[in-house]
């Protein structure tokens, strides 16, 4: 197969585990959260959250439609689209995450051509995130699918997340913590794989002229270690806001550990009577960079 990126914790921690699967559930989506170097489990606070803390849909209140689009490379192409809905008791969210890695060609044991085929994956997330007196909560569950030439595997994951917030001079202190992928694995022919599971910590800081800086951390505890990430948000102009960051997650700065700018991510955005435009980018050392695009409305 091709890979394109290379109290319940210590539970989910602990004994022997197979190889992780269906890693384009470790693909961050929306370019807001990525041009800030993917530091956005605590700063979630838009239709994104299905997929970074489900606790940040708690305080929407307006309905929310985005279009995310990545181009990642070796023809890979990432897509994400989300709706969100406030109601009375709770925001709920639906979200599709898809990945495309078009043609692959195929090879025998001996290396020699044997024709192509193709690869994708597959997302259906519905989430909801509810506001309490002590902290925001959200939980979403996961219908996943994946597809490589004549196999198929589909399962189902869960992800939950809390956020607090509280005042801190003149801006907000923002806390937030999620366990993401929780599940069985995916089966593969007589193989079941784990799912990628993370647990990320964050902590942001809102200020009250609109600016944001934001660290994460997050840790793999099957095996893939922990990363870390950190960015910030300067509004330059009424509604105008550029981004800045930092990420040491290996699945996103592929190429040569000696590129002093593998893992750094840019990002503008740019809102207007409630239509937002987000770009990010991010460098990938020998391989160039990715680029993310996100179009969204609240109404």
């Amino acid at each position: 197969m091709k890979h394109l990126l290379p109290a319940v914790f210590l539970l989910l921690a602990g004994g022997a585990h197979s190889a992780e699967t269906a890693s384009y559930l470790d693909i961050g989506v929306g370019a807001r959260g990525l041009g800030m170097g993917g530091a956005y489990t605590a700063l979630a606070d838009d239709a994104h959250s299905v997929y970074w803390n489900p606790a940040g849909l708690a305080r929407l209140e307006k309905r929310e439609v985005a279009a995310s689009h990545s181009e990642l490379g070796n023809s890979t192409r990432h897509d994400f689209l989300v709706y969100a809905h406030p109601t009375s008791q709770a925001v709920l969210a639906a979200g599709l995450t898809y990945l495309n890695q078009g043609r692959i060609a195929g090879r025998d044991a001996a290396g020699r051509p044997t024709g192509g085929y193709d690869a994708s994956d597959a997302a259906l997330a519905f989430a909801a995130g509810r506001k309490t007196d002590l902290v925001d909560l959200g939980v979403s569950v996961k219908y996943l699918r994946s597809h490589i030439a004549s196999t198929e595997a589909q399962g189902l994951a869960v992800d939950t997340g809390l956020k607090r917030e509280f005042p801190a001079g003149a801006g907000m202190v923002v806390l937030g913590a999620a366990l993401r992928n929780i599940g069985p694995g995916l089966k593969y022919a007589d193989q079941r794989n784990d799912l990628p599971l993370r647990a990320a910590f964050g902590g942001a800081y809102r200020f009250a002229a609109g600016h944001a800086l934001a660290v994460e951390l997050q840790d793999g505890p099957r095996g893939a270690g922990m990363e870390g990430g950190a960015g910030g948000e300067f509004k330059a102009h009424e509604g105008v806001f550029l981004r800045l960051g930092y990420t040491s997650k290996s699945s996103a700065v592929a190429g040569s550990g000696f590129d002093a700018t593998r893992g750094l991510t840019l990002g503008l955005g740019l809102k207007k009577d409630g239509f937002s435009l987000d770009y990010a980018a991010q460098a990938a050392g020998e391989l160039g960079s990715t680029h993310r695009f996100t179009l969204s409305a609240k109404f």
